[in-house]
């Protein structure tokens, strides 16, 4: 490429920008300084200030009303409480849904509020509504609760496992001394602990029949643990713990041990009874910041690796140490505005690792290459500022826009998300602040130095190289400069390539599943449901969880951690949560160890098992169909048959491979439900498959093409009478479907942006080409992982749309500067190719290289991952390969057609792109494939009117 230090002004366009950085490259001293207060802070924010917790602090608008009612009658408490309670409840206008369940001694109603309710303040309200109703049977107790995520069903952030190793104990003597720790640990006003106590597994009233006090057991516990190469379960209650607002979640769960070794010093050789902590948060917390950490250590090392290969090792060092200061920055700034260290905020800082390091390498290339031609340093900054700025400015506001429409999820997932847009938002913003003002800096003591100057002092084989390939790649169109024919012969060429790449992506497409939060390729968490048979006691369901325990214990040997019930167990159903070892420290991976347990379940008797591990996301709900019980009879009748049709029923994916429906059971007759105020009876399903968001919608499919409105009239029933209730899934593919709905609207924000910094209509579709480039490498990678596509790969997608915008925008860029002062268009594209080759390059392959330990070695991270680094090499490889031929096409039409010819192509461009997505040819990924393709279609109608008219 040419190394001519003339016709390469400075952008005039962005003037500031170049002054802003001379500005603080003059007054270093005071930048230093500034760099070093804010890298400090920064530093002790993550390591000091920040509470570590399990999730952020998220109000949830629920309210749950439960009590006592002791008469052994189901139909009684349904009639007596939950059904007048319904009503009143309903009667709130700030209530969205109702759900009771009555059975033969207690009850339970979820009140769900609309979003923004505030929950404790609605639940105090309610509390006035109902004792103004006075409806209550005197006999019946009632309290209102606002419920928060933790492993116990009130929201604990702790729990400690009570149990006896030794002679057996009663569930009344284990409820008793675990009174006793609960009020131990109190009394010792530990700094971070809130309220603790024992989830007590009795519930007391008033029987009727008797007028007499009367106590009735509900739930049961069971706690296990591997202990002298043993696998050992007992029976047990549970002690919660909340923690206090604004606490550290690793010194809680200190406090919370300490307490605990205490406790077990003082009883050893006096009782049998042992205390240990079995669910907190910091394990979790540690192993995420364990991860982050790695995380951005392999990143800063492969960001040294090839930036020292691509571009020089100084410029390395200043790009190693620019992207600490962005995480440094960033992480105060998330302190400053009250955000703690998180699950959500250490998966976003993950996120951010192949984010920011775009602006650092764009930024440090450019001085780089500039050094080469000059000799002065303030000269070689304010010329590199100037021919870079807008584009990085372009590009980081494109990634920004790619993240906003995550700030607008709704529901209980928004409120979870949320610090992932922010996060990275923020982290984006700081990266192009810290590129314009910190790296001139850092290049004033590492790279601008009189030794560093000119072309002599500079020894960079790789540069050579570089110019090599990219005048390689040229040849086609230097071949072709000097002729229309075959200028439109290999733009041609090159239209047809990235169709070809674009409609492949579409094949593989159909071919990946679809699942919002799929199962991990591994976790170190296991959960084992069972639901028992109808009007089983607490004893029978006890004694039935007991065998199911022995079964774990004997499958899972050596890979047992730990397991708790969390006072979870009822004589309706319980759930198991099992800890295994990390999955580093193992050689088999959770999804056999689930294939293990299924197959030792195998004509388990006594209740429904299922067994899945436990992931990232919102639990999986079952499929659940219900039907209005106004008579009971009937929908029970109706219940069993939609039981019948389901049990075994095979499901076809958009693929043609199957799927089948293996467990499907009715609602306990023992237990009475109500939604919205009125009864239903429920079937609820569960899958072979994973694809839980694709198999719901087929099995939803299956079962309303069989029981049509004149089938379920049939049995007596309203012809409306069958509902589907997907519970959080029917959340998370509403949130999934704002996601895709605001897609377009991305687009036409970052549309509307290039166009007025690029001042045009066209060129700003051309930029997108980037996106539909990249779907092959998507699809293809997605595909051949075995991965689905999901929220998580949806959020590697958005920050793949910034990333490749990227390397557009950078050619774009230089070659509208080089037309600006007169170079011919293929010229242009030759020199655009050759300047910005390497830093395309290096951004590209340091980004991916980052990224493929996290692939490999965790598999939370694997999906996200996978669309990063096969998107990013696809769009890469496509930008640099055909890319310039697209410029080409788009300056030859913009000199032949007219403004009025040009706003005409903009709306045909659209129109067909709306009507290609609705007929369910293609998407508004392709939009920039149909703008090229009208735009040719236009020019060559035009030339044929003129020859018409010469004619």
């Amino acid at each position: 490429m040419s190394q001519k230090t003339t016709k390469q002004p400075i952008n005039t366009e962005a003037r500031w920008l170049p002054r802003l950085s001379l500005f603080v490259f003059d007054h270093y001293r005071v930048a230093a300084l500034l760099w070093l207060c804010l890298t400090i802070f920064g530093a002790f924010s993550y390591a000091t200030f920040m509470r570590r917790e399990g999730f952020p602090s998220v109000d949830i608008p629920f309210s749950v009303v439960s009590g006592a009612y002791i008469v052994n009658d189901p139909k009684k408490v349904d009639s007596d409480v939950t059904k007048p309670l319904s009503e009143i409840i309903l009667q709130d206008d700030r209530v969205s849904s109702v759900q009771a369940s009555a059975r033969g001694t207690f009850y339970n109603v979820f009140v769900r509020y609309d979003e923004g309710t505030n929950a404790p303040e609605a639940g105090k309200e309610l509390q006035k509504r109902i004792d103004k109703a006075n409806f209550l049977p005197s006999e019946a107790t009632l309290d209102i609760t606002t419920p928060k995520f933790g492993f116990t069903a009130r929201g604990d952030d702790g729990v400690i496992s009570l149990y006896s190793d030794g002679e057996v104990k009663s569930t009344q003597e284990l409820a008793t001394e675990g009174e006793k720790l609960a009020a131990h640990i109190k009394s010792l006003n530990l700094s971070t602990v809130g309220d603790i106590s024992i989830v007590d597994p009795f519930v007391q009233g008033v029987d009727p029949a008797t007028g007499m006090a009367a106590v009735s057991q509900t739930s049961f516990d069971r706690y296990g643990v591997r202990e002298s190469d043993k696998n050992r379960f007992f029976d047990s209650v549970a002690v919660g713990a909340t923690q206090k607002k604004g606490t550290d979640g690793i010194e809680f769960d200190d406090q919370l041990r300490a307490a605990v070794e205490d406790y077990n010093k003082e009883q050893s050789g006096k009782t049998s009874f042992v205390a240990a902590v079995s669910a907190s948060y910091a394990p979790q917390i540690k192993d995420q910041i364990s991860e982050l950490q790695r995380a951005l250590l392999e990143g800063l090392l492969a960001v040294l690796i090839i930036g020292s290969i691509v571009i020089a090792i100084r410029a390395s060092l200043i790009t190693v140490l620019s992207m600490v200061t962005v995480l440094a920055i960033t992480v105060g700034l998330l302190f400053t505005i009250g955000y703690s260290l998180n699950t959500i905020t250490l998966f976003a800082l993950i996120l951010c690792l192949a984010l920011i390091v775009d602006d650092t390498i764009i930024m440090i290339e450019a001085i780089d290459a500039q050094r080469r031609r000059r000799k002065d340093p303030r000269e070689t900054v304010h010329v590199a500022t100037g021919k870079i700025s807008r584009a990085m400015v372009a590009a980081t506001s494109t990634a920004i826009l790619s993240f906003v429409p995550l700030l607008f999820v709704g529901g209980i997932l928004g409120s979870f998300i949320r610090a992932i847009p922010v996060t990275v938002i923020s982290s984006l913003l700081v990266s192009l602040l810290v590129a314009l003002i910190f790296i001139p800096v850092f290049a004033r003591y590492l790279l601008l130095g009189k030794k560093q100057m000119g072309s002599r002092n500079v020894h960079e084989p790789a540069a050579g190289i570089e110019a090599k390939i990219a005048r390689f790649i040229s040849i086609p169109m230097l071949w072709a400069r000097h002729s229309t024919k075959k200028l439109l012969g290999v733009g041609i060429v090159a239209i047809l390539v990235g169709f070809m790449f674009i409609a492949t992506a579409g094949y593989f497409f159909q071919k990946v599943t679809f699942n919002i939060f799929p199962p991990a390729k591994d976790t170190n968490d296991l959960l084992v449901g069972m639901e028992f048979k109808p009007g089983s006691t607490i004893e029978e369901a006890l004694a039935v969880a007991t065998q199911s325990d022995k079964i774990v214990a004997d499958t899972l040997g050596s890979n047992f951690k730990q397991a708790s019930y969390y006072a979870s167990g009822s004589a309706q159903g319980a759930s198991l949560f099992i800890g295994i070892i990390p999955y580093h420290e193992r050689d088999v991976r959770s999804p056999e160890l689930v294939d293990q347990l299924k197959k030792a379940y195998s004509g388990f008797d006594g209740a429904t098992v299922s067994v899945n591990q436990i992931d990232a996301g919102p639990p999986l709900s079952p499929f659940t169909v219900r039907i209005a019980a106004t008579d009971r009879e009937a929908a029970l009748k109706l219940a069993k048959d939609v039981q019948a049709f389901l049990l075994g029923k095979e499901l076809t994916r958009l693929s043609g491979e199957k799927a089948k429906i293996v467990n499907a059971s009715v609602s306990d007759p023992g237990t009475y439900e109500r939604a919205e105020g009125e009864p239903y009876v429920q079937v609820a399903a569960s899958f072979d498959g994973t694809d839980i968001s694709t198999l719901v919608t087929l099995a939803q499919t299956a079962v309303e093409d069989e029981f049509t409105s004149e089938k379920v009239q049939s049995y007596g029933l309203d012809k409306d009478a069958l509902q589907f209730d997907f519970g959080q899934e029917d959340e998370n593919q509403d949130s999934f479907k704002t996601l895709a709905l605001a897609f377009p609207i991305v687009l036409l924000g970052i549309y509307l942006l290039l166009a007025f910094q690029f001042r045009s209509l066209v060129q700003p579709l051309l930029i997108f080409m980037a996106i539909p480039f990249s779907l092959f490498g998507i699809t293809l990678g997605l595909y051949i992982t075995d991965n689905p596509f999901s929220f998580f790969a949806m959020l590697g997608f958005f920050a793949l749309i910034g990333l490749s915008l990227k390397n557009t925008i950078l050619l774009t860029d230089y070659a509208n500067q080089q037309r600006r002062i007169g170079v011919p268009a293929v010229d242009a594209a030759v020199e655009a190719l050759g300047e910005r080759f390497r830093p395309l390059i290096a951004t590209s392959l340091t980004a991916v290289v980052s990224l493929i330990p996290l692939a490999i070695m965790s598999p939370f991270w694997e999906g996200l991952a996978v669309v990063l680094i096969c998107g990013l090499l696809s769009s890469t490889l496509l930008v640099i390969l055909v890319f310039p031929y697209y410029y080409l096409g788009v300056e030859f039409m913009r000199m032949r057609i007219s403004r009025k010819a040009g706003l005409l192509w903009l709306g045909l461009t659209i129109l067909v792109t709306m009507l290609l997505s609705k007929s369910g040819l293609g998407s508004f990924a392709m939009l920039p494939l149909v703008a090229l393709v009208v735009a040719v279609l236009q020019v060559t109608f035009l030339k044929l009117r003129r020859r018409q008219k010469s004619i």
